[in-house]
């Protein structure tokens, strides 16, 4: 028989939680760590670990400002979990020690966890073997990932699901101190979110780690991204109605990520194996103070969306249609109304340190970036940073007056590193020219402030 704990103080018709160290009946070994009795929520209610239906009957009759609280064990699931509620919390006793199995899912679903409402709280579980992605939000505000770990049995397979944590279209953002593992495109992403903070989390085994796309204010910082294809990305992708802009990403550890890319295809199918942090068709980013090491193709890469889809055409968006504040990013102009976002420009690359990488560029990846850098350094390690030039007006291998920055792209404060600029749309159509490997302070880019000021830390109501 399902087991689900109702704690609550009922006075005139309303429905209180109730108060004290424990709540009535509440069993210490199956809620060891949290219980009604700690949690302020409107209604409260307590389900045994294990209870998989009570669970379930639990999230399908949920009420506003409901919090779940889960206790210790393994709920093995048949369907998702699908929240249409505003204030709903799902809270567990830890990552080690509640778990919500999505194995045993025969159903066609989007995620395990699949939350649409303001004000979204999930803590202290853990989230394995989604048919698709781990735990998805979309198009709420006041979004929470709190000691949370989204993760896949079975290593490096595409059939795994895409995403692990999945905040998507969604505002005011928290994704900290959880673990993402073993996704088939992104562990941890963040799309077409404004004002976000992820901080403090662990992504490894992934395709990618850590994903911001087409997403505003986001302050990516304490992370650790590891034994990834790609460590931690940054990008627009053609055709979203956001466009990305203003991410710090700083103070993090990206080591090590050359883990095989098994993606099933996508933007990331591209990422050569040993990335570190790309930004792609991305404005006003600062890369800061991150530690790089032993990654094997390189470091960080700042390149055009062109490289990737050349049709500028699917650049193109109507600014009718677009949602936060472009107005003042100087975009391309693309005919009336309309402007395109493929551009990388106005990026801060500064006080990073890096050792130990670009010494085995990916020669198998799909672009042939990798095979380009191998060409291009057949004994040095692949520089630090490296700039594709698209759309810039002058490249020379040589002489720093023969380069233009009119993208304005600044590496002057990254003294810890190397640089190098690529003319990677004139070596794509098999026009090979040299690298322009400056020494520091890599002139014309030793600019290190952004046009239009510092990006802002991000503050969460």
């Amino acid at each position: 028989m399902s087991v689900v704990k109702l704690t609550a103080l009922v006075f005139g018709g309303g429905l209180i939680a109730a108060c004290g160290d424990n709540a009535p009946g509440t069993d210490l070994a199956a809620f060891p760590l949290t219980s009604c009795s700690k949690v302020t929520a409107t209604h409260c209610t307590e389900i045994l670990g294990g209870d998989a239906d009570a669970l379930q009957s639990a999230i399908n009759s949920m009420d506003a400002s409901t919090t779940l609280v889960l206790g210790s064990g393994t709920f093995a699931l048949t369907n998702q979990l699908l929240i249409r509620t505003a204030g709903a919390h799902i809270i567990g006793q830890g990552i080690d020690i509640t778990t919500l199995d999505f194995g045993p899912v025969t159903a066609q679903v989007s995620a395990g966890v699949d939350a649409v409402g303001d004000d979204f709280l999930i803590q202290d579980l853990t989230v394995l073997d989604s048919p698709k992605d781990g735990i998805r939000v979309e198009a709420s505000k006041g979004v929470t990932y709190r000691r949370i770990r989204a993760t896949w049995t079975n290593a490096s397979q595409s059939t795994n699901g895409a995403y692990g944590i999945y905040p998507v279209k969604s505002q005011n953002v928290l994704v900290e101190n959880s673990r993402a593992e073993n996704a088939a495109d992104a562990g941890l992403y963040v799309g077409q979110c404004q004002h976000v903070i992820v901080r403090n989390n662990t992504v490894t085994g992934n395709v990618a780690g850590l994903e911001i796309e087409n997403t505003q204010y986001a302050d990516v910082y304490g992370n650790t991204a590891e034994d990834n294809t790609g460590g931690i990305v940054v990008f627009d992708l053609p055709g979203n109605p956001i466009i990305g802009r203003d991410i710090r990403v700083h103070d993090n550890i990206i080591r090590n990520n050359n883990h095989v890319n098994f993606a099933a295809g996508g933007t990331v199918k591209n990422i050569p194996v040993g990335t570190g942090t790309f930004a792609m068709a991305s404005r006003r980013v600062e890369i800061t103070h991150n530690t790089y090491q032993n990654n094997d193709t390189g470091d960080i890469a700042l390149i055009n969306g062109l490289a990737v889809e050349p049709d500028a055409d699917k650049w193109m968006l109507p600014t009718a249609t677009l949602a936060g504040k472009f107005d003042d990013l100087g975009l391309l102009a693309a005919g009336d109304g309309m402007i395109v976002n493929f551009r990388g420009e106005n990026i801060v690359v500064k006080d990073n340190t890096h050792s130990g990488s670009g010494t085995k560029p990916d020669v198998d990846d799909p672009l042939k970036i990798g095979l380009l850098l191998s060409l291009q350094y057949p004994t040095d390690p692949v520089d630090s940073v490296l700039y594709d030039t698209i759309l810039e007006t002058k490249f020379d291998s040589e002489q720093a007056e023969g380069n233009s920055n009119d993208n304005h792209i600044c590496v002057g404060g990254n003294t810890g590193g190397t640089f190098a600029s690529m003319a990677l749309k004139d070596q794509l159509e098999m026009n090979f020219k040299l690298f322009y490997r400056p020494a520091k302070p890599f002139k014309p880019f030793d600019c290190d402030t952004l046009n239009g000021g510092a990006v802002a830390a991000v503050e969460l109501p």
